[in-house]
């Protein structure tokens, strides 16, 4: 009978290692793991990987040219699941430089089963984290729980154990380098597949050990995480344009009825303007499965409301506050739209994206 460690396979993404990853092999063989090893086109790092090929708990896969760590991540688990699926119940990705102790690998392990996922969770208020990092990190989980409602404390977490139920799922996620592993927190968070932290080391070493480009990569992994709010953003902006042009047609149709004509332009062009919003938000935003008759009226409601809390929220300010009624409802109506967006994505879109 196997001890619970022997029963999760250990997935590295490698390129270019330094000994380092020698070390980290040994020191998780002495702990009783199985090790699978993606060479992602590394270069002058044949005799690291043929040292590797010779130990025994270890399984190194390779391919000619870099492509980047997400794409080895899903090149490991798909030999995984064609080869070795039947011998273990999940896997565990720990990064090649050593910044995942063995202790830490098995602490994840201990907290696995077979229907959550489990991050390995740097503490980044400890001393011996970089301002710079420490800041960075509150940023990117404060955005991400914001815009996905799960506050995550490690959003960049290498050491990550994922059973075999959702190994299959990582396959279809996109992205083939740093940003892979944002791709598929979000997934994960969007599908409602339980996630748990548990506390691990923080460990830096010097800045040329990192594979990780703080400019090109950061980037990369912001425009992942901000990708559906910004489209939410499009949508929003393309349906205030149509919204304004509408209410500009109708304003001059219905001119000789004075100033009715103002409350019937706007009435038309809101009802059209929010109908388009409707069926932009429900496939290009948020890829919503939901069939759009049961969730359209939770939708106008929401539309109706914030025309009317806009409207009541502008005149008290105004009055107990300051007297500029336009710079009032840019800011409430700017309020309004970040907590439209939250309540579209959790109660009336549902979002499953892939």
């Amino acid at each position: 009978m196997k001890n619970k460690s022997n029963k999760y396979l250990i997935l590295i993404p490698a390129y270019n290692p330094s000994t380092k990853l020698i070390e980290l092999v040994d020191d998780l063989s002495k702990c009783k793991l199985d090790i699978l090893i993606v060479n992602d086109g590394s270069i002058n790092s044949d005799k690291i990987f043929n040292e590797l090929r010779e130990k025994n708990n270890c399984i190194v896969l390779e391919y000619s040219e870099n492509s980047g760590k997400g794409y080895a991540m899903k090149y490991g688990i798909d030999y995984y699941l064609n080869d070795l699926q039947d011998k273990y119940l999940g896997i565990v990705t720990v990064d090649a430089d050593y910044q995942h102790k063995p202790s830490d690998v098995l602490k994840v392990i201990d907290n696995m089963g077979k229907d959550k996922i489990v991050l390995g969770s740097r503490n980044f208020k400890s001393k011996n984290v970089p301002l710079p990092n420490r800041m960075g990190n509150q940023i990117t989980s404060t955005i991400f729980k914001f815009l996905y409602g799960t506050k995550i404390f490690d959003t960049q977490t290498g050491l990550r154990g994922i059973p075999n139920e959702y190994l299959e799922n990582c396959l279809e996620i996109k992205g083939d380098r740093y940003e892979y592993e944002m791709e598929e927190l979000i997934y994960f968070v969007n599908k409602k597949i339980e996630i748990k932290e548990v506390e691990i080391e923080t460990v830096y070493y010097e800045e040329d050990e990192s594979k990780f480009n703080k400019v090109q990569d950061s980037f990369k992994i912001y425009k992942v995480m901000l990708k559906e709010s910004f489209r939410f953003l499009i949508t929003s902006l393309m349906s205030a344009l149509v919204d304004l042009i509408l209410f500009t047609i109708f304003l001059n149709v219905f001119y000789s009825m004075g100033y009715l004509s103002i409350i019937l332009a706007t009435f038309i062009a809101r009802i059209i303007s929010e109908f388009l919003n409707f069926n932009l938000t429900k496939s290009f935003v948020f890829n919503s499965k939901e069939k759009a008759k049961d969730i359209i009226f939770k939708y106008y409601l929401l539309s109706f409301l914030k025309m009317i809390l806009s409207a009541l929220m502008v005149v008290l300010i105004s009055k107990v506050i300051v007297r500029s009624e336009t710079l009032i409802k840019i800011v409430v109506d700017t309020l309004l739209y970040f907590m439209s967006y939250r309540i579209q994505k959790k109660f009336i879109f549902k979002t499953c994206n892939e």
